[in-house]
């Protein structure tokens, strides 16, 4: 009778402890997608040329995609300058453009939100043309977006990492 007992007794502990281990693992958070920010290299020049920066994804997509994401120019001091949020795909890329206040060195800033998608061939540029008599000729930057960026599984953190003249920061 009590050999019945005790296998009563272990069955229902077992049993709420499945319940349990159950719940907590339900409760644990869903890992988030970090967001990505590209910065490129800074471009120097004289005070009003233009500033372009854009965003187009060069390569073939099997599928129609569109990727949501923000782009900035921003200033050698992490000002913004000029902004634009809009989505880009195969066949609309994304620019915004500026009049540089200054000679100081300007930069494309790239923002892609948590769960934004990939683009196949994404590419970042930014280019600075002078406004003087002859004008300089215009410089540019180029950085390649890579398709996969996460956080360190290791530390958690998402050090910055340089890409073909982008520094990729993971943010929470």
């Amino acid at each position: 009778m009590k050999t019945i007992q005790m296998g009563r007794h272990c069955v229902r502990a077992l049993a709420v402890m499945a319940l349990l281990w159950g719940v907590s693992a339900a409760a644990q958070p869903a890992p988030t997608q970090p967001t990505v920010v590209l910065t490129t290299k800074a471009l120097t020049g004289a005070a009003l040329d233009t500033v372009v920066a854009s965003v187009v994804d060069a390569g073939v997509l099997t599928t129609v995609s569109t990727v949501p994401m923000t782009l900035r120019i921003v200033d050698d001091a992490g000002g913004v300058l000029a902004s634009v949020t809009g989505t880009v795909s195969a066949t609309v890329p994304l620019r915004v453009s500026v009049t540089a206040p200054s000679a100081g060195g300007v930069r494309a800033q790239l923002v892609l939100p948590p769960g934004a998608g990939t683009l196949s061939a994404g590419v970042l540029v930014i280019e600075r043309e002078g406004t003087g008599e002859p004008p300089p000729p215009p410089t540019r930057t180029v950085c390649e977006i890579p398709q996969q960026v996460s956080r360190d599984p290791g530390t958690g953190t998402g050090d910055p990492v340089t890409v073909w003249a982008c520094k990729v920061e993971v943010l929470r």
